[in-house]
């Protein structure tokens, strides 16, 4: 009788699971981002050079549909386990989102993100901003590649 269960639970499962991918195939896949920019922090602060990179994408930034989640992540060097390092990275990337709003009257669906790297890579902080379909289920779990604008 187990044995007849499961292998009923497991053609439902798998039906479902044919009908769900046929149902979503139309939709945007959360792994497909744009990098708009990927802009390095060399003081480690956002200073007045960081604000300019930044106003030259607000045009861009503009023209995007409002179904649209821009994701604004900072790549900082730090511990994962360390207040300090996690709420600096977030500090770097919300003075961002206060320029965009305050200072440009943005209205964007801006998504803070960190990825801590070791400190024993030396890596200079990073703000990268890209665009996400409007699909926000696994938004956090997908990292931006800082490198990948750089490469194209």
């Amino acid at each position: 009788m187990k044995f007849l269960r499961y292998i009923v639970f497991t053609i439902m499962l798998f039906s479902a699971m044919q009908t769900d991918r046929y149902a979503l195939a139309g939709e945007p896949n959360i792994d497909a981002s744009e990098i708009l920019a990927t802009i390095q922090l060399n003081s480690g602060k956002v200073d007045r050079t960081v604000y300019r990179q930044f106003d030259r994408l607000v045009p861009k930034l503009k023209k995007i549909a409002n179904n649209r989640i821009i994701k604004l992540e900072c790549r900082y060097s730090g511990h994962p386990n360390s207040k300090k390092d996690v709420d600096n990275a977030y500090m770097l990337a919300a003075k961002i989102e206060r320029y965009l709003r305050v200072t440009h009257k943005m209205k964007l669906d801006l998504w803070l993100s960190i990825d801590i790297a070791p400190k024993s890579d030396k890596l200079t902080p990073v703000l990268t901003i890209a665009v996400f379909s409007d699909d926000i289920k696994a938004l956090d779990a997908k990292l931006i590649d800082p490198l990948e604008k750089e490469k194209k």
